[in-house]
């Protein structure tokens, strides 16, 4: 069976927000084809049961065995030391902080946050597990993009609305000098930021440690919320050969 990766850049705003695509080895490389909401059925106003459900459909038409989406998976473990996020957070120094259940730094995040932690609680429900260090049927993990580029030695790609379309281009080029990918051309900023994050999930899928890094620790039930978690990114040795 080909190995496929699934790879979302999450939105809760608007569904054509989202990034999406789809990573597969192509025995030679891996070519990367992007995926569009209405690709997946994806309609109206934005559901986190609906893009969890959707997303379980195309896994299971695409015969794809890891998810990866860029968005919280879980709220913060009270014992864990930290005043205001989860340990993953601070260990990448991501920009928005996920707090006790209902609760983020800064309080505008906190949309996205319940929106990501809900649609990781649909793929949990409807057979995936998140992540722990060990391998299984269906598994959910959480990226971060900015933090895969610095991974990489890449500059990372700035905002949307500062990204021209030569940054794009720059990217792309800097990932197809490190990796053998065929990519298509004009892939959106999301999607590539999807892109980018894809590469670890080839590495977990292998069993390759050193193509991965992993920044957390272990995700687990509280109170009937899922908190903690771990954040992988790539390697360079992303897409080497089994360890």
């Amino acid at each position: 069976m080909l190995l496929r990766i699934l790879s979302v850049d999450l939105a809760h705003s608007s569904y054509n927000k989202l990034g999406v695509v789809l990573l597969e080895d192509s025995g030679d490389g891996f070519s990367v084809r992007a995926i569009t909401p209405g690709d997946v059925g994806l309609t109206g106003e934005p559901s986190a049961h609906a893009l969890a459900t959707n997303l379980v459909a195309v896994c299971r038409r695409l015969s794809v065995s890891i998810l990866l989406l860029d968005g919280p998976q879980g709220w913060k473990d009270p014992d864990n030391g930290l005043k205001h996020s989860r340990v993953c957070e601070r260990e990448l120094n991501t920009p928005g902080k996920t707090g006790l259940p209902g609760n983020a730094k800064p309080g505008n995040y906190l949309p996205f946050i319940a929106f990501s932690v809900s649609v990781f609680d649909g793929l949990v429900a409807q057979g995936f597990e998140l992540w722990s260090g060990r391998a299984a049927p269906l598994l959910a993990i959480e990226s971060f993009p900015w933090s895969a580029w610095r991974q990489l030695g890449i500059v990372p790609l700035g905002a949307k609305s500062k990204a021209r379309r030569e940054d794009l281009e720059r990217v792309v080029a800097e990932l197809q000098g490190l990796f053998p990918l065929r990519v298509p051309d004009r892939l959106s900023h999301d999607q590539v930021q999807a892109l980018v994050a894809a590469l670890a999930g080839v590495a977990v899928s292998r069993g390759s440690c050193a193509g991965y890094v992993a920044a957390g620790v272990q995700p687990k039930r509280l109170d009937g919320s899922w908190r903690e978690g771990f954040i992988i990114n790539p390697t360079r040795e992303a897409l080497g050969s089994c360890a």
